[in-house]
């Protein structure tokens, strides 16, 4: 664990002991600036190089994909859960849902048998298990039955506070509103014939309560309360026909031509989720509305797409009316296929080198008796690309080439690659092992694109099959310690953040990092994964499991300017106000980090742009005064430095010089310490001022605060 530690926080030790003037601390305050506009700028990099390899619809709408409730994606009171109107995201705290989400679910909604089945229970019993296959709808229906049965809105809990409220004298539950809590993964689900005993009194004929639970939650002994949500055959062609009837309202004859067309019952058999066919139903939507022609709409999706898969990696074929065999597929080709697949967008001869590997490891697993010669000069690049479909372009996406120097391979249909992967991975089980084999090879590499990509595939393999891809790559990776051990842990960590954006993987993945923050050899994987858009979709999860793994060898402040950076603002604001101010020193630690590295952020993640925003300005005025009044001499160096940073960004930027001064002239508070800060800050602008001549900036905060401080 030595070759861990956090620089800063071996320091801290020395710092807190002895020291003094001229120790490194100083030094290492003012050398740090060098290197981290460098290490910002790879972020940035390696994020947006994350961002290409996402579905669109979640770049698109960012962490408030799915988002069905109250709040806005940053707030910590929205409610994300499965329904037909979008994706799963975060568990929620303790919040009423609105009465027009509410209505807009109701607009899309197709009655299942277990609907009124569900009703007709709460009226009587009050209180409900719901239990069916996580996708299939049950929390809409819960949703839904609960409005009905309560009269008065719906309430949804928390998933653990929440049922340890219910279990006490008073139930935690507010009259005559429908409650729904939810219990996949937690560990009372089991024991919940228990709770209902609890329940039954405090719910009947008051306040009604639905609790949602997988088909995994054994039922017995549940005094026949349990409801089962079964989902008829045709069900998801209804509610394909209800979204895309609502939605493209001023275009009846295209939602005509698209629930006519024949095809788009095969694709909705690959959707596994309703809210897979609500995002399906958006897609052709907007399409539609865009003016695309309905046949090209629907040959780009998936059952389309797959069938052209498999004929790209499939089986030998008769060729018409005659007895022989087309020329079978060769092994090259299929290595160079998958390369495509998997490296789209790079530089040609970085996927035939690759395509290369590939083709060695395929060939080692099959028995010798079986496999065709291999020769390297009967087939060429040429000779691939009638086997591929792709298309060569440089670096701005315009054709060119092969020859071109900067050729770069491109699979020529959106989803085409995808696809590719999936029927390798169902119709071709022998390429598994070899498949992982080579993209664990990658991700150890030094080109951060081949990294992320290769990443991104194992996250797109774990959709198809988790078990074998969470056994065979993501534990590995996770609790690696060889030399590797970093890139392997964010390989995982980049790998989970693809699949987490399956609806059905979602708790799954959420479950996985909670294990793995509660595990020191998995602390550095769970962090790094806490710091993509995991983070964003649920970032007071994130900061939870966050603040458990700081300690003395681990500092979490690159994840925590990651959730930043996505947009959960306002959350790390407070979360850190908080840090600042606890009894643990190295969440203290963490906290100044934070607050000197997120202050470097320009344009629209400017910390400045709180001072305007009275909650997060609030957290903001705590958290700096807790740093400049702490009693490490580093904390307080950060802090400074961070305020220089505030009052030069002033003097570019005019609009910002009132802002800055009114806060400051907030910091201090009554007292001797409040006086303290004050002879210090008049200090540190002189000292700015002079540093910086002609900084007018400077020396007009000065006179504001001064004036403000002499009242």
């Amino acid at each position: 664990m030595d070759d861990m530690t956090d620089p800063g926080r071996e320091h801290e030790l020395s710092e807190d002991s002895s020291m003094g003037p001229g120790d490194a601390g100083e030094d290492e305050a003012q050398t740090e600036p060098l290197g981290t506009d460098v290490e910002e700028e790879q972020a940035d990099h390696i994020r947006l190089l994350r961002q290409r390899g996402l579905p669109e619809y979640v770049m698109a709408k960012g962490v408030e994909a799915g988002a069905m409730g109250f709040g806005s994606g940053d707030a910590a009171t929205t409610m994300y859960k499965t329904t037909y109107i979008g994706t799963q995201t975060i568990d929620p705290v303790d919040g009423p849902v609105l009465d027009e989400d509410l209505d807009r679910l109701h607009d899309l909604y197709i009655e299942p048998p277990s609907h009124t089945a569900l009703v007709n229970h709460l009226k009587r019993h009050g209180v409900a298990v719901l239990r069916g296959a996580p996708g299939s709808g049950r929390h809409t229906t819960a949703l839904l039955a609960a409005r009905k049965a309560g009269r008065h809105g719906v309430v949804i809990l928390d998933a653990e506070a929440g049922v340890r409220r219910l279990v006490k004298e008073d139930g935690g539950l507010q009259p005559s509103r429908g409650h729904i809590i939810v219990g996949d993964g937690r560990a009372w689900a089991n024991e919940l014939a228990q709770v209902l005993i609890r329940l039954r009194d405090a719910t009947y004929g008051r306040s009604p309560l639905v609790i949602v639970v997988d088909d995994q939650v054994p039922v017995r002994d549940l005094m026949d309360h349990v409801v089962e949500h079964t989902v008829e055959d045709d069900l998801r062609f209804k509610v394909l026909e209800r979204h895309l009837t609502v939605q493209l309202d001023d275009h009846p004859e295209g939602c005509r031509k698209l629930l006519e067309h024949e095809r788009l019952r095969d694709d909705l058999r690959g959707r596994r989720a309703m809210t897979e066919v609500a995002g399906l139903a958006t897609q052709l939507a907007r399409r539609v509305c865009d003016g695309e022609d309905t046949d090209q709409i629907v040959q780009s999706l998936g059952a389309e797409m797959r069938v052209k898969a498999a004929n790209l990696l499939g089986p030998p074929q008769k060729q018409a009316g005659e007895g022989t065999r087309k020329p079978e597929v060769s092994l090259w080709s299929r290595a160079f296929l998958l390369s495509c697949a998997v490296l789209d967008g790079t530089t040609l001869s970085r996927v035939s080198r690759e395509s290369h590997r590939l083709a060695e490891l395929l060939h080692g697993v099959r028995s010798p008796s079986s496999v065709p010669e291999m020769p390297l000069f009967e087939e060429s690049v040429q000779d691939w690309l009638h086997r591929s479909d792709v298309e060569f372009t440089d670096r701005d996406g315009h054709p060119v080439g092969p020859r071109h120097p900067e050729c770069r391979v491109r699979i020529s249909q959106p989803g085409l690659g995808e696809a590719i992967m999936e029927v390798l991975w169902h119709d071709h089980s022998g390429a598994r092992g070899p498949l992982l084999r080579w993209l664990d090879s990658l991700v150890i590499g030094s080109e951060e694109d081949i990294r992320v990509l290769a990443s991104q595939t194992v996250g797109l393999l774990a959709t198809f099959d988790w078990a074998y891809v969470h056994e065979e790559l993501l534990v590995p990776w996770a609790s690696d310690k060889s030399e590797q051990a970093g890139r392997r842990h964010f390989a995982a960590a980049w790998a989970l953040e693809r699949a987490v954006v399956d609806p059905l993987l979602a708790s799954r993945v959420r479950r996985l990092l909670w294990r793995w923050s509660q595990r020191r050899e998995f602390h550095a994987c769970a962090q790094t994964a806490y710091g993509t858009r995991i983070g964003a979709m649920f970032p007071d999860e994130a900061l939870n499991n966050l603040e458990r793994i700081a300690s003395g060898t681990r500092s979490v402040w690159p994840a925590v300017r990651e959730i930043y950076s996505a947009g959960s603002r306002p959350q790390v604001l407070k979360r850190l106000a908080d840090w600042s101010a606890s009894s643990r020193h190295w969440l203290r630690d963490d906290a100044v980090k934070c607050l000197q590295r997120l202050s470097r952020f320009g344009g629209e993640r400017a910390i400045t742009n709180f001072f305007k925003e009275p909650e997060p300005r609030d957290a903001l005025l705590q958290l700096t005064r807790n740093v400049l009044l702490s009693s490490s001499r580093l904390h307080r160096e950060r802090g400074w430095n961070t305020m220089r940073q505030w009052v030069e960004r002033a003097d570019d930027q005019p609009e910002l010089e009132g802002l800055v001064a009114d806060f400051v002239a907030e910091l201090p508070e009554p007292g001797d310490h409040g006086d303290g800060l004050r002879e210090r800050f008049l200090f540190y602008l002189r000292l700015w001022r002079y540093q910086r001549r002609g900084d007018k900036a400077a020396a007009r905060i000065g006179s504001f605060v001064s004036e403000r401080w002499s009242m």
